[in-house]
């Protein structure tokens, strides 16, 4: 087992359909259970904070790997094994698998692995 967990977390925002972002997280990550908080933003609209923790994660490792040609574009963690990456949240929910341009309005992964990403 080399993907020890991958915590995966979005932010979606009262003008975006929440079970649109649902089937693109699960479309591309599989069947897993999603927790949802909401918040109130700064005019009182929801703001929802969708989370999901993965510790069986080779498949999704397989699934990133093979999206990014085997050069996930991910930036290492402060410790061994650790890395995060940022996928745009508009283009997933399309069916297009990209690492996010801009900083906000993205799909947030912290992965933990062995030996390399898509080694």
């Amino acid at each position: 087992m080399r993907c020890r967990f991958v915590e995966i977390s979005v932010v979606v925002h009262a003008t975006e359909s929440l079970e649109k972002v649902f089937n693109a997280l699960r479309r591309f990550f599989g069947d897993m259970p999603l927790v949802v908080e909401i918040y109130e933003g700064h005019h009182g609209n929801p703001i929802y904070l969708v989370t999901s923790f993965l510790d069986s994660c080779d498949g999704v490792l397989t699934k990133l790997c093979d999206a990014f040609g085997g050069e996930v574009p991910a930036s290492k963690g402060e410790s061994e094994g650790l890395y995060y990456l940022r996928l745009d949240k508009q283009a997933l929910v399309r069916g297009v698998v990209k690492a996010a341009e801009q900083q906000d309005d993205v799909v947030r992964l912290k992965i933990r692995v062995r030996d390399g990403l898509c080694s």
